[in-house]
């Protein structure tokens, strides 16, 4: 638009009565809104949404690396006893130990946590050298009950 339009334009605004000159500023105003909600801050929240959904990805990825990755071998004393290794076990992977009672050289325990964690933790016991001679799983409240006799 050249300067001599933009002035013919000003002059045709300023012939419009107050009210016709309001309405053509809120349309202005409105229309501004638009352009900037379409070019602004509709691609700037897809782009956050994207990049929320991969960071949710990143994590569960993460996790799963996390949980296929070989466990440390935690050295422990052989002199230590079975049912002190194995509460401080259970306590470290968040497992609720909710009796314990020694027979000879038996152990019966009885614990409840998430499967997830509860299953893993059984297979490092085991894995660990400790023989597993029973074993009763138990759903209760949405936690998985284990009663184990171990040896």
């Amino acid at each position: 638009m050249t300067l001599i339009g933009v002035k013919s334009a000003i002059v045709k605004f300023q012939r419009l009565s107050l009210r016709e000159q309001r309405l053509l500023l809120a349309l202005g105003m409105f229309m501004l809104s638009v352009v900037a909600f379409t070019l602004i801050w509709q691609p700037t929240q897809q782009r956050l949404v994207i990049a929320e959904r991969q960071y949710q990805q990143q994590r569960a990825l993460a996790a799963q690396l996390q949980q296929s990755q070989p466990r440390s071998q935690t050295s422990q004393p052989a002199d230590q006893p079975l049912s002190l290794r194995i509460s401080e076990s259970a306590a470290a992977t968040g497992l609720e130990l909710q009796q314990m009672d020694s027979d000879n050289d038996q152990l019966r325990l009885t614990l409840s946590g998430e499967a997830m964690t509860l299953l893993p933790w059984l297979d490092r016991l085991e894995r660990d050298g400790v023989l597993l001679q029973a074993l009763t799983l138990e759903t209760r409240d949405g936690l998985l009950e284990a009663r184990v006799v171990l040896r």
